[in-house]
């Protein structure tokens, strides 16, 4: 073993620049490899840290109706779910987790919106692996009123985690009214990798209080089938729901550690992942792998004439061709050992950097642990076969005379089989260089694409204050007239979803005299304020939009009894719009059809008068470009507005911004000032594929990085090979000019020939990607042509420079050259 490293070592030191080619090239290729290494194993662990993570399952509602309502739903709108339990014994514990919008807070002087409020059950300790820093884990939920923080919540708010005993008021519905809860836990912060984030978590008030929309989780005794329970819930949907209801209403059952890659349902308690990412991002560690392995091998073969009397005199002295297998592979893995140590120091050194790229919370230390040393051990095992195999079997197989005589390599059929190998594995590393190119081209476009968009509506300048109280609901008319006296104000509206959230409210509409209860089409609804369809600049179709009255009517207060406010909505007299989107779905082909019909629009827990359609607006994107924009109705229903928007004059916002808190607080005392800005808010959506246009960009980048070390290497041993055919073409009269266009017409038709390749690769790879998008880029060849031509200039470079080197040498020198 002595032996064979002193020689590893020789050859090192012999061909230093083959070294550094070598040891770069893998070096980069590890690199990528344990980075996304560490990605994939970050998303694969959510919500493994729970210690009962195999039994915990989560309820989804899905509903399918022959009018055309077919949304699945993270969260349980119906109360009848908590029987659950009592109907089959083999659930062992069923957890609530209740969320509500507006949360807002005051911990001594401080006011707040808590965004992650949980009311939950007592028993919730019993399922989830929350880890008690302060406080009793058996008690701490018992009692009404009672409340537990994270860590971090804690830190926070109170400076400190020694909490037990302290009060934590939250805004009634009335000025100066507050509801009182007593601090009497403090749990670990939740780990990134929870599908799910919480700061606090609430006991209910009282038993009627549990009920509603929730997230519904099930803890199964052991050795439950999920697929067996599932089976019977129709059963149990036909006996506590309406008849009928379990041939168009469903219920699910998802294991808690598929919902973050495997979930995209209507109202996920978080943005979630997506398992396609992760199979991209293996399949790009894979080739960025493959081409830096590839580089390795190439330059091993190409170097076989000049070691084969090496091989020789080995085989004379007794070495078997076992022997020197093992020679060339551990040679293979002395070399990935160096980059492998190069490209962990890389990993450290450039990990905060990804991370902040993706937009990620993970931590290296928590990542860093036994499966991820033996996941980077392994990459060093398979790195070094696998870039030792083939020049390994290659090397050994010559006779010791035919090594020693460089025979078989030598002869023109060894020459050929070798270059056939080399040009192969050329064309397969630049085949995926370009691949990576055009897919991250293509990503980038597509991305510019739908954050460019034109949707229909003015997005700019707007900032919502979403999630707004019936208190601040009812005093809304005065605060907005107050608004609009202020400089740097442009315009003030409501509505009841912020733009760029999705509309998921949705209910049945009658056409009066045309269709009935059994044929109404189902519609998102959108209540907005009269003047919005003017505030957001969405063009009409046909007719006419609301008239601005200045009506504004909603309940008392204390009228907000459920009964109280469907007597309320009904009695109104309405007139809607609808989108164009709507047309189709109520049988009209123009607006003008639509113009005077009477609809109406209902659902579980209210229904409208049948009112006038009396314009039609141009469908507009109110949410992301990868839904399809849903048919619409929009209605003028003060009670439902809960987000309000104001359009700043742009030409000094911050100081709008501050005026408008001040007459917040003047408004609201007892309420925090919490804004948004809707173009920011649609950035938002585009997060992941921001990240994965990123991320694909620089991997594309390092890809080529690699093969070009590869293609240089190889050029300047494969010239060296053809210095003595250098200097007989010039010495029969060819000039530097066709020296060089030899040498660069094989390598441009090596690349040529793998972008061909990999043109339709790139393409049925992001048609298939693109489909998941409603809306999308057409694949024009720009990108084809930009990545091949990219491949293209990256091979020049490679070959310049040995090329001009190759061609200006001294023919007298070349034909002595041995």
């Amino acid at each position: 073993m002595n032996t064979e490293l002193k020689c590893v070592t020789r050859l090192m030191k012999k061909h230093k620049g083959y070294t550094f080619v070598n040891i770069v090239g893998l070096a980069a290729g590890m690199t990528v490899a344990m980075l996304i290494f560490l990605y994939v194993r970050f998303e694969l662990s959510y919500d493994t840290h729970h210690a009962r993570a195999d039994r915990i399952f989560r309820v989804t509602r899905r509903y399918h109706t022959p009018t055309g309502y077919h949304p699945h739903f993270a969260r349980v709108p119906e109360t009848w779910v908590n029987q659950l339990p009592e109907e089959f014994p083999e659930i062992e514990h069923l957890i609530r987790f209740q969320w509500e919008p507006q949360v807002d807070l005051r911990i001594g002087e401080e006011k707040f919106r808590a965004e992650k409020w949980f009311t939950t059950d007592t028993a919730v300790f019993d399922v989830f692996s929350f880890s008690f820093i302060q406080g009793d884990i058996e008690t701490a939920l018992a009692e009404p009123r009672s409340l537990v923080l994270t860590e971090r919540a804690a830190l926070k708010h109170f400076g400190s985690t020694d909490v037990i005993g302290k009060e934590v008021a939250r805004s009634g519905f009335r000025a100066g009214e507050h509801i009182v809860y007593n601090v009497t836990g403090v749990i670990e912060s939740l780990p990134s990798h929870s599908h799910f984030q919480i700061d606090f978590l609430a006991s209910y008030i009282h038993p009627e209080s549990r009920q509603g929309w929730a997230w519904i989780y099930l803890l199964f005794e052991p050795g439950t089938d999920s697929k067996v329970l599932e089976a019977k819930f129709p059963e149990f949907i036909e006996k506590y729901g309406a008849t009928g209801s379990s041939e168009t209403s469903f219920l699910h059952l998802q294991a808690l550690t598929d919902i973050h890659l495997r979930s995209h349902l209507d109202r996920e308690i978080e943005p979630n992942g997506d398992i396609r990412s992760v199979r991209i991002f293996q399949v790009i560690a894979l080739i960025v792998m493959l081409i830096a392995c590839f580089n390795f091998t190439n330059l091993q073969t190409a170097r076989s004439v000049g070691r084969m009397q090496e091989i020789g005199i080995r085989k004379v002295l007794g070495a078997g061709r076992t022997r020197l297998i093992l020679s060339f592979l551990l040679e293979s893995t002395v070399f990935a050992s160096l980059a492998f140590i190069i490209a962990l120091g890389a990993v450290v050194l450039i990990f905060p950097a990804v991370n902040a790229m993706v937009d990620h919370r993970m931590n290296f230390t928590e990542l860093f642990d036994w499966p991820t040393a033996a996941g980077f051990i392994g990459l060093l095992v398979i790195t070094g076969l696998t870039a030792g195999s083939y020049p390994a079997a290659v090397l050994s197989s010559p006779g010791a005379v035919d090594a020693l005589t460089a025979g078989s390599a030598s002869t023109p059929s060894g020459r050929r089989s070798k270059t056939r190998i080399r040009k192969l594995l050329v064309v397969l590393q630049f085949m995926m260089s370009v691949t990576l190119i055009i897919c991250a081209l293509l990503t980038a476009r597509q991305f510019s694409y739908m954050s460019s968009a034109r949707l229909g509506m003015n997005k700019s300048q707007v900032m919502a204050i979403p999630d707004i109280s019936r208190f601040v609901r009812a005093k809304y008319p005065a605060f907005k007239n107050e608004l609009l006296k202020m400089p740097g104000i442009a315009g003030v509206s409501a509505s009841m979803d912020t733009p760029s959230r999705d509309i998921l409210d949705a209910g049945f509409c009658r056409v009066e005299g045309v269709l009935d209860d059994a044929d109404a089409p189902a519609l998102a609804v959108q209540s907005v304020d009269e003047n919005y369809i003017d505030f957001m600049e969405i063009d009409m179709a046909g007719g006419r939009s609301f008239r601005n009255t200045g009506s504004f009517e909603v309940p008392d207060l204390d009228q907000y009894q459920l009964s109280n406010l469907q007597a309320f909505v009904l009695s109104k007299t309405r007139t809607y719009l609808i989108n164009e989107s709507a047309l189709s779905v109520f049988g009209w082909t123009r607006p003008e059809e639509a113009l005077g019909k009477r609809i109406d629009w209902r659902n579980n827990a209210f229904q409208t008068a049948y009112g006038e359609i009396i314009g039609v607006v141009r469908d507009y994107h109110y949410t992301s470009l990868k839904s399809k924009i849903r048919p619409l109705v929009i209605m003028n229903e003060p009670l439902f507005l809960s987000s309000i928007l104001i359009r700043m004059d742009t030409q000094n916002i911050r100081s709008a911004i501050t005026s408008v808190e001040k007459v917040w607080d003047r408004f609201f005392p007892d309420q925090p000032f919490h804004y948004v800005f809707t173009d920011e808010m649609f950035e938002r959506l585009y997060r992941a594929e921001a990240r994965q246009g990123r991320l694909l960009g620089w991997f594309s980048i390092l890809a080529v990085f690699i093969a070009f070390l590869g293609l240089f290497g190889l050029t300047v041993f494969t010239t060296e090979q053809r210095t003595r055919e250098i200097g007989i073409r010039k010495v029969v009269g060819a000039t530097v000019r066709h020296i060089l266009t030899m040498i660069y017409k094989e390598y441009t038709v090596w690349i040529i020939t793998s972008a061909v390749l990999a043109w339709p690769l790139a393409y049925w790879a992001m048609s298939r990607w693109l489909q998941t998008y409603a809306y999308r880029i057409r694949i024009s060849p720009v990108p084809f042509v930009t990545a091949t031509a990219s491949a293209l200039l990256v091979g020049i470079l490679a070959v310049t420079v040995q090329a001009f080197r190759a061609a200006a040498v001294n023919p007298v020198d070349a034909l002595h050259h041995e």
